[in-house]
């Protein structure tokens, strides 16, 4: 789908479709967005702008930085947006060209940070006059969706700990499973930081941009982040290391009930195998108070066993 964000005389408006070349003039608008677009509005906005997008790919992945090129007229970007695909997070490619004040978006999911970035400049037209503010509101807005997950999942991070603290009932297995996926939350959000920061420096570096200070913001901000989520890391291999310490612990226990069952049968299984032998010659077996003897001997030497676990503080 083709949206073309313009400029009116009251506010910004949007218009669909490959007729909104004919309606709009260029200097009005402000961002080209390409969602799943055909090839005949892909090819209807290279003509328009005089981009081959294809041809700018190829050409870029020669570059020494694969994510931004800058030519006179042009700034080529090439960055990663976290989408839900089959019920989980994956990176999935957005590729963005500032060109003559507009900025052209193409992309091939629905993202909650185009969504939010739309209905900020709809609210805020004076805050979004070109296309470099509408890119800088995208990073920006990407980056605080990021911030609320990374947060969301410090909180559910703190919440298992709790639950842990509290000795409640929990399934370990269960928990180190959803360690794993807090990890790859953590991965994917760290990795998302890492490219916006890279992009946003680039940015900082082009001549496109006067006003620098949202991005000089933006920078700092990322850093933190990143350094948030190397502590989000830090207390997960802590959280891990403690739920695989219990369960060592509980498989102690239960080695160690096994080992004081196994010992304490064993003299009772020793006088009981000496009396089951079959051997002719046994005084024993004439005796009229052996069978009751040999039971008080096996009695007594199982709590002579216990008795002495119970003296060396095994038990």
């Amino acid at each position: 789908m083709l949206t073309v964000f313009y400029h009116s005389d009251t506010d910004i408006r949007e218009a669909h479709g490959i007729e909104a070349f004919q309606q709009i003039a260029v200097d009005k608008m402000c961002w080209v967005d390409l969602k799943s677009a055909d090839a005949a509005e892909v090819k209807s906005v290279e003509a328009v702008f005089n981009i081959d997008f294809e041809q700018l790919k190829a050409e870029n992945k020669l570059e020494s930085n694969t994510q931004f090129y800058e030519s006179e007229d042009l700034i080529f970007i090439s960055t990663n947006f976290i989408a839900i695909k089959d019920g989980h997070f994956e990176s999935t490619p957005v590729y963005m060209y500032l060109a003559s004040n507009v900025l052209i978006t193409e992309r091939n999911e629905n993202y909650t940070s185009f969504d939010e970035t739309i209905k900020k400049i709809k609210r805020n037209r004076k805050g979004f006059k070109h296309g470099s503010d509408i890119l800088e509101g995208i990073l920006e807005t990407k980056f605080d969706l990021d911030v609320d997950y990374i947060e969301q999942v410090a909180r559910d991070i703190a919440a298992m700990n709790r639950s842990i603290s509290l000795r409640s009932e929990i399934a370990m297995e269960k928990m180190l499973l959803k360690i794993n996926d807090y990890q790859e939350s953590a991965t994917l959000s760290r990795d998302s930081f890492i490219d916006k920061q890279r992009v946003t420096s680039a940015l900082l570096k082009s001549s496109a941009f006067g006003n620098k200070s949202r991005l000089n913001i933006l920078i700092k901000d990322i850093n933190a982040m990143l350094d948030y989520t190397s502590f989000i890391f830090v207390r997960l291999e802590y959280l891990q290391n403690t739920i695989i310490g219990l369960i060592s612990i509980q498989q102690n226990k239960t080695i160690k009930i096994f080992t004081i069952v196994s010992v304490v049968f064993m003299p009772p299984t020793l006088i009981a195998s000496i009396y089951g032998m079959n051997f002719k010659r046994m005084p024993e077996l004439d005796w009229h108070l052996g069978y009751p003897m040999a039971l008080v001997l096996i009695i007594a030497s199982s709590l002579a066993t216990l008795l002495l676990f119970k003296l060396k503080k095994w038990l």
